[in-house]
């Protein structure tokens, strides 16, 4: 029997871990915000902002918006960036991307106060993803999928895992989760040579390559979990992940469905980091200045 691993559940265990730790937050006068920012009007950054800030205000957290021209000069933008970023009102930000070409995306990140970053896109926090440490803030993406594997109970521990993928934001941090985590994983991309024998004796196979129907029968053994991150789209519009689902849902016993994976609770995800942060906060924290 297979199980449909669904975001939804997944997110509303999540938001019920933020209910309380905003209850907590509260009690001690702190009111958590996150600051979205977003420069030019590209429909993918608009949708998943949109998106977001839905999410957020559900879940009753304060939320502020920072929108800039296309066109705006860095100089501009690095200044107001900067001033965001050491607003001790703001307790977390998303910057949404992709960026202008002539806004140099290297140096914003390293402005970025660590603590405040709740997409895991500064090198403290990468570095913290890579040593397994506690109170790292890890990209959302990676974050949302270990959550599902920890939501539906799949042991890691001495597993095979293959992760087709190996971008900076998801495959290439998720390897050194799982890593973490104590399992022997294989990573592998689009140009791996016979992707079908890399995949076909793994216990886990995670796809986040944005290839459809990469995945078929033929990667898949009895009983393998299947977790598909990608997001492509039919002539038709309807969207679908690498996975072909319905020629490998019958031989798994765990597979995310898409839409309704993973991509159903990221941004629940980017919630609990914003409380993680907001935590964090609490303390004093050094971290790299101009």
């Amino acid at each position: 029997m297979t199980t449909i691993m669904e975001g939804k559940k997944v997110a509303a265990y999540l938001s019920g871990e933020i209910a309380d730790a905003l209850a907590e937050s509260r009690k001690h006068g702190i009111n958590p915000k996150v600051a979205f920012v977003r420069i030019g009007e590209l429909t993918d950054a608009v949708s998943y902002e949109n998106a977001a800030v839905k999410r957020f205000e559900k879940l009753g957290i304060e939320t502020e918006q920072y929108h800039f021209a296309g066109d705006v000069s860095a100089k501009a933008f690095l200044t107001k960036f900067r001033e965001i970023n050491e607003d001790y009102s703001v307790n977390g930000i998303l910057l949404l991307q992709p960026v202008p070409k002539h806004i140099d995306m290297k140096r914003v990140v390293e402005l970025m106060n660590p603590i405040k970053d709740i997409d895991g896109m500064t090198p403290i926090n990468m570095g913290k993803v890579l040593t397994g440490e506690p109170d790292r803030l890890e990209p959302c993406t990676p974050a949302a999928v270990m959550e599902i594997l920890k939501f539906y109970e799949i042991g890691l521990k001495g597993r095979n895992v293959t992760v087709v993928g190996a971008s900076a934001v998801v495959g290439k941090p998720l390897t050194l989760s799982l890593i973490n985590k104590e399992a022997t994983v294989t990573t592998c991309n689009l140009y791996t040579d016979d992707l079908v024998d890399k995949c076909r004796n793994a216990d886990v196979i995670i796809s986040a390559a944005g290839a459809r129907n990469l995945i078929g029968d033929a990667h898949v053994k009895k009983g393998a979990v299947v977790i598909d991150v990608g997001i492509n789209f039919t002539e038709e519009g309807r969207m679908v992940g690498d996975v072909d689902y319905e020629a490998v849902k019958d031989k798994t016993s765990y597979i995310t469905p898409v839409p309704g994976g993973v991509g159903a609770i990221t941004t629940t995800v980017l919630a609990y980091h914003l409380m993680m942060a907001t935590d964090f906060q609490k303390e004093p924290v050094l971290f790299l200045e101009d």
